[in-house]
């Protein structure tokens, strides 16, 4: 049987599967039996069981579940043993497919950098930028919004957006153009980016502050981050309950990082203006559920209660996807936002700095 560090997360049905030879990777099916072949000992699959209780919220808001509710597909016990669930649960949309693939993309990492060595080397890296502070400072000397310009190379969605992709090019035109700041993506499966890039672009002497574009789950990802030359981080409400935002935000203000906390409903920002320390908000256009794109998400939030909230405790809010003209950078503008965060219209671009121009009409 598996050892005990095998996490087996559920229930068993009594089916064995057998890998009947080594080199393939189908396995055939097995009734249970009193004693298992040392063949057998290859493969061990389960049936997932469904939990009502684990699906998604209905209406607007979706819950983007860490986990799927009857545990992870597969479970790697050994050189030669595999836990699988037959019928594993299947992500609702790609922000839960992505926050799934998580859990087995920092085990292997941690394989090769654990905790207390990134710890180390966070406390090692170049001092932190002050992210808001330049933000802040931007928008009051130039009445304009201050632009967080990402650098990602393709999304799941559109696929690559910049077959020449050179972080560092790319990052250099930004700061030219007039962005106070960069948003580096640094997932790999899902954006094709990666931590270095980070530290890529800080190593070029581009002196705009950097937000670490990650799908943040635990601590660990923080200190890779500050590792990597990180100034800020991103958090997902619609993926972190308050108590779990709460204990990140404590993580990355000790390493004097922002947080840009990021929202998508009403329900989202109602809950996460309960937190104290809430300093730089954002609002995505982008509906989860239907992953329609309108301005009118902003809008809405800051003509009501919540936007005369923001407006008490002096959070500066950032306006997220669906800016691509000036026009739009207007409408966002006039509803109150005072920072934006935009990728797509600029990557694209074969001369990003004049695009940025054009963007703000600086």
């Amino acid at each position: 049987m598996a050892s005990a560090s095998c996490s087996l997360r559920a229930p068993i049905s009594r089916a064995v599967s057998l890998r009947s030879e080594r080199g393939q990777g189908k396995a055939s099916i097995l009734r249970a039996q009193p004693a298992r072949s040392a063949q057998a000992r290859n493969a061990l699959r389960v049936a997932a069981s469904a939990v009502d209780a684990t699906q998604p919220a209905s209406g607007n808001d979706v819950v983007i579940r860490r986990r799927p509710p009857s545990g992870i597909g597969k479970h790697g016990c050994g050189p030669d043993f595999d836990f699988v669930v037959e019928g594993a649960d299947t992500p609702i949309n790609i922000l839960e497919e992505i926050v799934w693939s998580k859990h087995t993309e920092l085990e292997k990492r941690k394989e090769k950098l654990s905790l207390a060595l990134v710890m180390k080397m966070a406390k090692a890296a170049p001092p932190v930028r002050d992210f808001l502070g330049a933000l802040h400072e931007f928008e009051a000397r130039t009445g304009k919004p201050a632009l967080i310009a990402e650098v990602k190379k393709a999304s799941p969605s559109k696929g690559v957006m910049q077959p020449n992709f050179d972080p560092v090019r790319i990052g250099v035109e930004y700061e030219k153009g007039g962005a106070t700041c960069l948003s580096v993506l640094t997932d790999e499966k899902f954006f094709q980016g990666s931590y270095e890039n980070l530290q890529l672009i800080r190593a070029a002497g581009v002196k705009c502050p950097l937000l670490c574009k990650e799908f943040i789950v635990e601590p660990y990802q923080i200190y890779l981050a500050r590792a990597f030359g990180a100034d800020a981080i991103l958090l997902i409400a619609a993926v972190l309950p308050n108590q779990d935002l709460k204990y990140l935000m404590k993580i990355a203000h000790s390493l004097d990082m922002t947080v840009l906390l990021e929202v998508h409903t009403y329900k989202e920002m109602e809950r996460v203006l309960e937190l104290d320390n809430l300093k730089l908000l954002g609002i995505n256009n982008r509906d989860l559920g239907t992953f329609e794109v309108t301005l009118n998400v902003t809008v809405d939030l800051m003509a009501g209660p919540l936007g005369d909230k923001v407006r008490e405790r002096g959070i500066l809010m950032v306006g997220e996807s669906g800016i691509f003209t000036p026009a739009d950078v207007k409408v966002v503008q006039d509803a109150g936002v005072k920072a934006l965060l935009v990728g797509e219209s600029l990557v694209r671009e074969s001369d990003p700095a004049t695009a940025i121009k054009t963007l703000l009409s600086l």
